[in-house]
């Protein structure tokens, strides 16, 4: 007996992004097939939101964002082309443009903090002392270097334009590759490429205003 559809749809969820279940998921959107919608939001929506968060910095800006995401999808879902690449960068891409519609809509498209007026992070820690060394009692200075490492690293990678907190982010947070990075971005690779110098450049810069510029990654371990 055939697999019911909505089997073979379900099952696309757990199985990777090129095989044919995942493809016929697709042409289920596409055709208006709402519960395969449903199954491709439940399963990329979270982490296009993540993506978007980071790229906005703007919580309340992410769910309409994502929404518009969504929609788009579902509107052109039949313009998916396997052939040109993996499904999530394709989402990724709409994603990515979309974010920036919205912070165009915020008035805040290409924003960036000069140099000369930022403060960096103080060194008071926000949560108890007892607290963070109950994380790990016996390495209490490594967990509270952790921390301020993070604090700072979420504070720099705040002072970013939207362009150089993208790269950073599909590069090192969603391990894109640089020419999947261009198709999302809609650009050459070696603007991404020149993007790339410029973040790490300027984390290096606002890092070493925290005391942390040792950790900014060095160029032989990007892709």
């Amino acid at each position: 007996m055939d697999e019911p559809m909505s089997a073979r749809v379900a099952r696309a969820t757990t199985e990777g992004e090129t095989d044919p279940a995942t493809l016929e998921l697709m042409r289920a959107v596409a055709s208006q097939d709402r519960n395969a919608f449903k199954i491709l939001y439940e399963r990329y929506a979270p982490r296009l939101g993540s993506y978007l968060l980071k790229l906005l910095k703007r919580p309340e800006l992410v769910d309409e964002a994502v929404n518009d995401v969504m929609l788009a999808v579902w509107q052109n879902a039949d313009r998916f082309d396997p052939a040109q690449g993996r499904l999530l960068t394709w989402l990724f891409g709409i994603a990515h443009h979309k974010g920036l519609k919205a912070l165009r809509r915020a008035g805040r498209s290409r924003s960036e903090v000069s140099f000369n007026a930022l403060s960096p992070p103080g060194n008071d820690l926000e949560e108890p002392k007892e607290a963070l060394l109950a994380v790990e009692p016996h390495h209490p200075e490594c967990t509270v270097m952790g921390w301020e490492l993070g604090r700072a690293l979420a504070w720099a990678l705040d002072r970013l334009s939207p362009e150089h907190r993208a790269v950073i982010e599909l590069t090192f947070g969603e391990e894109r590759s640089y020419l999947e990075i261009a198709g999302i971005m809609g650009c050459p690779v070696n603007t991404v490429k020149t993007r790339m110098f410029h973040a790490r450049k300027k984390l290096a810069h606002l890092l070493a205003q925290c005391g942390h510029g040792e950790f900014v990654v060095a160029p032989e371990s990007l892709p």
